[in-house]
């Protein structure tokens, strides 16, 4: 099969570049479009409805475009393989190399790497993975809290001993753990006893993106194996075999791709770490020769472990579903993902009967979304019926349960660990975990074979714990996720009617305890069933006989809007509902009663009598390390967002409004509609969130002044900043003279991460140089609104109470202006070095001007504009702010980048130089010093003053070691 010379050989790199001057918003578009099923109906109880398909995390869905190109150019020379000699057995036999090499060209796997096909999605892999190790010692296994049952139960089967690390404040691997883990294991374990670290790339239940790299540098400092299951991340996330500290092996599903609907697993694994050069399955395609009484095996493994005949079809389709990820792109992808969590979190945490679970963030995630709906008694409404509802009133695919992913679900439930665990554990004797499972499991003594039985049988299986799952794709429409978001919010506050609705004496949404379902009395047969059966050949064809399918219910139209309506036509109804409600408890006996976590209808009814209930179990609860805010009140990142137009404007300040040096620092100053929503500070020192109202009305100034005493928990609030990050701005407001004795700093506080960190650095530098006795000056921060009425500013001016610091909010003006008008001559402006350098690139490239951002200048009018942070680096403000949970507005809101596109090329354009050259910041730190020190705010003596600069400059070595 290597014959290919003189043969039109496409690049198979190119397609990381496909469609390069591609609309991508256009492009995610066609996606939705292409979809099959886009525009499927369905027939529920309440008439017909559109599918909205929100299960991608277990499955995604098939494009007609992908389906179409197989039926046209792979089914048609479709023949097997293990020849070369007929065009239709070599065509398909290319078929699959060219998909390998696709596969491994798009997770960076090298010649040292194996690139295998395997049957049934990740467990395949794993089961295949384990053969190839053909561990003959147990090893000692460390995996992560976030694992399904794929990549936990295999290794459990063969482990001497399981560590499970924990997760950390942001909801990814706690690397302080794995670390201790490591260091104990390694200096106990015996020498022959290999360690192996297995991890999910990206967590099933909340979507959080694990700290791949991180972690697997941890690993390898440690000699361990490096295992990754990216079942849940590999559609979306890139895949690096070969990064950094390089991974012995990656899996993961096709079918999770979309457009890999009936796709392979595929597991990638170094040559070097396998041990069995048998087969897992013998047979044909595995043999290099075969006698009559020996045989011998093929070397290749990539041959030798794809016996019988492989899924070329399903490889090519999933090679297929790689070119169109690539197509999309990375960074699309990843914006896109971000936006769509950042609006469904943001909407869905303010609502008090929405419980999400796991950490509520949306940086550094998937779309991936698990909740349950709490009741006025502090019960819960069941997951099956919660999705039933969804589905029934509004289309919408969810999945309900625990999601493959039993530990984890159980770790964010509470189960364990909750407030009631004593009085559980006393009637079980046992956790509570292992109580429901006692609970849960069908008597020993039935006789399975005479009963025939084909699944575990309990009375008992509504009491599984569990929840509701509804996962995005990054093609999804704005209008897609806005609906579904107000589906589930219409569920949690309407929901609970539907279960006492009854229709003369039959109540319209039944429970059956054996398989732990919620259906409406009309759907307990799923009449709308599909059947091979019905499908008949003819002469003509299939024939398919349709069946009745037809329902008695509302046949409204499948509109949004409409549904809504009819749906809060229907709650009203239920609510009208006085038929008596039998007492669902009496299905359960004593022991199950303290396990029952979830309301039952006649509990409803008594509604003059509910009270607080004992439930077994509470959910987790995580600080919100991003910002909370209603999406309703806030409408950024795509949705429905304005612009913004550019605060700093000609005033005779010196400060242009076309200057796209600029610009970065305006969007970042201005785009703050995802303010974290905290009233700061109680008692406990614990963050209350509420909702807040729309300021519009506003037309006045606000100010706050500090106080004189204040506690000392109020002072704790403010960050010390690490050493080197705080020598780095010292150094710069020594090196240019920026903030001299008698000085009123004012600083541009935007919310963001960057503005933030100036105020914590410049507040630490302020404190030491007044016991140094060396400066005295006075720090303050203001705010401009751009009158959106996406913005609202009482976070901050919370934020800033709570710091103590004097505050300005202006609802109109020039921040010049504002700082001359309050008293202040230095204007303090968040840009780091990554801004300095990307703006004199863009200035270079589409001006033609050798400039920059000024560290620092004085305006016609005598206002010193000073930028403290040009020495370091985004990254480590980013960390910082993450670090210290400071209240962060994400710096890559649509919003932001809608001017400077450019600039967000450069960035990918550096970053992945900087990948090459390490010091590529550094010695760009120093070619731009001459332009850094000029202090002239116009660009014509900008450039005169650089040339001098230059000149002078050349005649020494500038040194760079000081900066990383």
């Amino acid at each position: 099969m290597d014959r290919q010379f003189g043969e039109k050989i496409p690049v198979i790199d190119a397609s990381r570049n496909e469609i390069f001057n591609e609309n991508k918003e256009e492009l995610l578009k066609w996606i939705s479009d292409d979809e099959i099923g886009n525009n499927a109906i369905i027939n529920t109880p309440f008439g017909k409805r559109k599918v909205y398909y929100c299960d991608y995390a277990a499955s995604a869905r098939s494009l007609a475009s992908i389906e179409k190109y197989i039926s046209h150019e792979v089914l048609p020379l479709y023949g097997n393989t293990h020849s070369s000699v007929t065009t239709t057995s070599e065509q398909t036999t290319l078929f699959l190399h060219e998909a390998r090499d696709v596969i491994r060209n798009a997770t960076y796997a090298s010649e040292h790497d194996a690139v295998l096909f395997v049957g049934n999605g990740t467990t395949a892999a794993i089961e295949l993975l384990r053969h190839l190790l053909d561990l003959q010692t147990a090893p000692i296994i460390i995996t992560g809290i976030h694992e399904h049952h794929s990549n936990l139960l295999p290794w459990r089967e063969i482990a001497s001993e399981i560590h499970i690390v924990g997760e950390s404040k942001n909801g990814q691997i706690d690397i302080v753990e794995l670390e201790n883990f490591l260091k104990k294991i390694h200096e106990t374990k015996d020498k022959n006893v290999l360690v192996i670290g297995c991890f999910t790339a990206v967590s099933n239940i909340t979507g959080i993106i694990i700290n791949i790299e991180e972690v697997t540098e941890c690993l390898k400092r440690y000699g361990c194996l490096s295992f990754w299951d990216y079942a849940s991340g590999a559609p979306y996330i890139e895949i690096v075999m070969n990064g950094k500290a390089r991974k012995d092996a990656i899996y993961f599903s096709g079918h999770k791709f979309i457009g890999g609907v009936q796709t392979p697993g595929v597991l990638v694994v170094k040559k070097k770490i396998i041990a069995n050069d048998r087969p897992r399955r013998a047979g044909g395609g595995t043999v290099f020769f075969v006698s009559q009484s020996s045989h011998s095996y093929l070397k290749d493994v990539e041959y030798r472990e794809e016996g019988g005949t492989t899924d070329v079809v399903g490889a090519v389709r999933l090679a297929l579903a790689f070119k169109l990820k690539n197509a999309v792109g990375y960074d699309v992808i990843s914006d896109r993902e971000r936006e769509i969590s950042r609006y469904v979190i943001n909407r869905l945490s303010i609502n008090d009967r929405i419980i999400l679970l796991g950490v509520p963030s949306w940086a550094n995630r998937l779309p991936i979304f698990s909740f349950l709906i709490k009741d006025a008694s502090s019960l819960f409404l069941h997951h099956n019926y919660v999705s039933a509802l969804l589905n029934d009133l509004f289309g919408i695919q969810s999945r309900s349960g625990c999601v493959c992913a039993g530990p984890y679900a159980q770790f964010l439930l509470g189960i364990n660990e909750s407030v009631n665990f004593i009085i559980v554990s006393l009637i079980f004797g046992s956790i509570l975990a292992l109580s429901y499972r006692q609970c849960l499991m069908e008597d020993a003594r039935l006789d399975r074979v005479h009963l025939r039985r084909k699944g575990e049988y309990s009375s008992n299986e509504v009491l599984r714990p569990g929840f509701t799952r509804i996962s995005l794709p990054y093609n999804a429409t704005y209008e897609t996720v806005d609906f579904v978001v107000s589906a589930i919010e219409f569920i949690a506050e309407n929901g609970a009617a539907f279960m006492n609705q009854a229709i003369g004496l039959i109540f319209q949404y039944q429970l059956n305890c054996e398989s732990g379902e919620w259906h409406h009395y009309r759907q307990r047969v799923f009449h709308s069933r599909k059947w091979l059966g019905f499908a008949n050949f003819t002469s003509n064809g299939i024939k398919i006989t349709k069946s009745d399918n037809t329902y008695n219910g509302s046949t409204q139209q499948h509109v949004p809007i409409n549904l809504f309506a009819e749906a809060h036509r229907l709650a009203k109804e239920a609510e009208m509902t006085k038929i008596e409600i039998p007492d669902g408890q009496n299905a359960f006996d004593d022991l199950a009663k303290n396990l029952r976590w979830f309301v039952m209808a006649s509990e409803l009814k008594k509604s003059n009598e509910r009270q607080s209930c004992i439930v077994p179990f509470s959910p987790r609860k995580y600080p919100s390390i991003d910002y909370i805010i209603s999406a309703s009140e806030s409408e950024c990142s795509g949705f429905n967002y304005h612009l913004i137009n550019s605060l700093l404007s000609a005033d005779g300040n010196g400060i242009r409004k076309n200057e796209i040096n600029e610009s970065f620092e305006t969007a970042e100053t201005l785009c703050n509609s995802f303010i974290r929503n905290q009233n700061i500070s109680d008692d406990n020192g614990e963050f209350n969130l509420s909702r807040i109202d729309f300021l519009d009305d506003w037309n006045r100034r606000i100010v706050v002044r500090p106080r004189e005493n204040i506690a000392i928990n109020n002072q704790s609030l403010w960050v010390q900043p690490p050493f080197e990050l705080y020598r780095k701005a010292t150094k710069a407001i020594h090196d240019l003279d920026m903030i001299e004795d008698g000085d009123r700093v004012l600083v541009c506080l935007s919310g963001g991460k960057d503005s933030l960190s100036l105020l914590h650095i410049l507040h630490q530098y302020q404190i030491r140089t007044r016991l140094r006795q060396k400066k005295n000056f006075k720090l303050g921060a203001i705010t401009i609104d751009p009158q959106s009425s996406a913005y609202n500013p009482r976070p901050l001016i919370s934020y800033c109470e709570s710091l103590n610091i004097e505050f300005f909010y202006e609802m109109q003006g020039r921040l010049a202006a504002a700082a001359k008008l309050h008293g202040y001559n230095v204007l303090a402006m968040g840009h780091h070095l990554d801004d300095l350098v990307e703006s004199f690139l863009i200035a270079a490239f589409h001006n033609g001007n050798l400039s920059t951002m000024k560290a620092t200048y004085i305006t016609r009018d005598d206002l010193k504009i000073i930028r403290p942070l040009i020495y370091i680096r985004e990254k480590q403000l980013r960390d910082f702010a993450e670090y210290n949970c400071l209240p962060v507005i994400a710096e890559n809101c649509p919003a932001c980048f809608e001017q400077p596109k450019e600039r967000y090329r450069l960035k990918q354009l550096l970053a992945s130089y900087e990948l090459i050259f390490p010091q590529l910041f550094a010695s760009l730190r120093s070619a731009l010093h001459p332009l850094i020190k000029i202090n002239l705010p116009s660009t014509s003596d900008m450039r005169k003053l650089a040339v001098e600069n230059i000149k002078n400059e050349s005649k020494m070595t500038i040194q760079n070691n000081y900066f990383d």
